[in-house]
């Protein structure tokens, strides 16, 4: 029989930027699964991007469970050998190898068999990340301070993701800088990298057909909104 997590002192909460998260829907039905690695792995999913990814260090959900972080990382270990959690290696960024770093990255797995996520999908996920467990390295490109860090990481990634599409639609190079105004306001609207890519092909493909110019990241973002 698998021994629940211990108790351990009250600790302050840590930093949650949201008040909902999604739980594989597989853990329900799962009779062999323990309280405490559920509520481990409900601890996780609170930080978790739209692809599993999430940041959280073992302290930080020792305090959200009411444990030590000795006993988060036993359960976590027992999650990843059952297939609910994915530990993300340098290894499997090779070509960010340098800018992976020492810090604890993870998947939650919706299904067993998710992909792995791409370099990107794995920044994105730093928006959702407590303060206290983001690395200090990691210094958005275009410069910010350092408590805006995760923001400006996800803004600057879907920037590139727009820019992306509309040069492999259109053949047309878009200047990033210039978007990331809007690629904030999408970040904190919580929208996603797929949202952005799909949406600018719809977009391209529109002005395309209307001989029009390539739509910017402002047309884009009224795209989704009207979506959503």
């Amino acid at each position: 029989m698998t021994k629940s997590l211990s108790k351990s002192k009250p600790a302050e909460l840590p930093e949650i930027k949201r008040q909902w998260s999604i739980l594989p829907v597989r853990a329900l039905f799962d009779r062999d699964m323990t309280q405490s690695e559920f509520k481990v792995l409900c601890a996780m999913c609170i930080y978790t991007n739209a692809h599993g990814v999430c940041w959280p260090g073992t302290k930080t959900i020792g305090a959200i469970v009411g444990t030590d972080h000795g006993n988060v990382s036993r359960t976590i270990q027992k999650l990843v050998r059952r297939k609910y959690v994915r530990k993300l290696e340098p290894k499997d960024f090779q070509k960010e190898f340098a800018k992976f770093g020492k810090i604890n990255r993870y998947q939650v797995l919706y299904q067993e068999d998710a992909a792995l996520p791409s370099w990107e999908e794995v920044q994105s996920s730093m928006v959702l990340a407590p303060a206290s467990d983001l690395p200090d390295a990691h210094i958005n490109d275009i410069g910010s301070v350092r408590d805006d860090t995760a923001l400006n990481t996800l803004s600057h990634t879907l920037a590139h993701a727009y820019a992306r599409a509309v040069q492999s639609r259109t053949g047309q190079v878009r200047n990033v800088a210039s978007e990331i105004n809007h690629a904030r306001r999408l970040a904190l609207a919580d929208i996603s990298i797929e949202q952005v890519r799909e949406a600018t092909v719809q977009a391209c493909d529109a002005a395309l057909a209307r001989r029009a110019g390539v739509p910017s990241l402002a047309d884009v973002a009224r795209l989704i909104d009207g979506v959503q």
